[in-house]
């Protein structure tokens, strides 16, 4: 009985070892067309940009929060992906902020049913002051029951009006959506087989 329960916690974990990503779900994950193909926006101040905007490839996206954004404190770059209920997925997103002062940024999932309603969200670290390129995740995150498809989303929240004459500046690029994929039932059982033969030589050297 001992046995048996150590084969199972060991095809357990080893099951978990091997679980890989999909292939990505997000279209122009790195914005590579020069402009919002495949995205949508709220708010104003986006652009794509070229050079320091971009983390790899050519274009980045940026927002660019003015003092002239009066009473918008809330702007954002979206794009759905479809989803299945009860599986798990990673997300994540490279940002860049440059002279920020008044506003913050991260990274938002929102789970939508199948006429677009939010079910529920999950959101990375804010980002409140000058960073290089950095990854903000959102990782194994389960879909929950009733999700059909999720927003996959970069937030610029402007908490209040830059100083005159100042500008925040928030860069987004190589969004990324990927589903966890569980082995097959035939590498589980490659993969007990294994932890069987494993769990049997350690008892006879016992």
């Amino acid at each position: 009985m001992k046995t048996l329960r150590q084969l199972l916690i060991l095809t357990a974990c080893l099951a978990l070892a091997t679980a890989t990503a999909s292939a990505e779900l997000a279209d122009n994950p790195g914005f590579e067309t020069g402009d919002l193909t495949d995205w949508s926006s709220f708010g104003q101040g986006w652009r794509t940009g070229t050079g320091d905007d971009a983390y790899a490839g050519t274009y980045g996206l940026v927002c660019d929060v003015l003092d002239s954004h009066i009473g918008e404190e809330w702007r954002g770059v979206y794009q759905s992906v479809p989803v299945t209920a009860g599986l798990a997925y990673d997300a994540g997103v490279y940002i860049r902020t440059v002279s920020v002062d008044t506003s913050a940024s991260f990274l938002e999932l929102q789970w939508l049913d199948n006429i677009g309603g939010v079910i529920s969200q999950e959101q990375s670290a804010s980002v409140t002051s000058d960073q290089a390129f950095t990854f903000m995740d959102i990782q194994s995150v389960t879909a929950p029951v009733g999700a059909v498809e999720a927003s996959l989303r970069g937030v610029v929240q402007m908490q209040s009006l830059p100083t005159s004459g100042d500008s925040d500046f928030h860069v987004f690029d190589n969004f990324t959506m990927t589903q966890q994929t569980i082995p097959e039932p035939g590498t589980m059982a490659l993969l007990a087989v294994g932890a069987l033969g494993m769990a049997l030589r350690r008892r006879r050297s016992h």
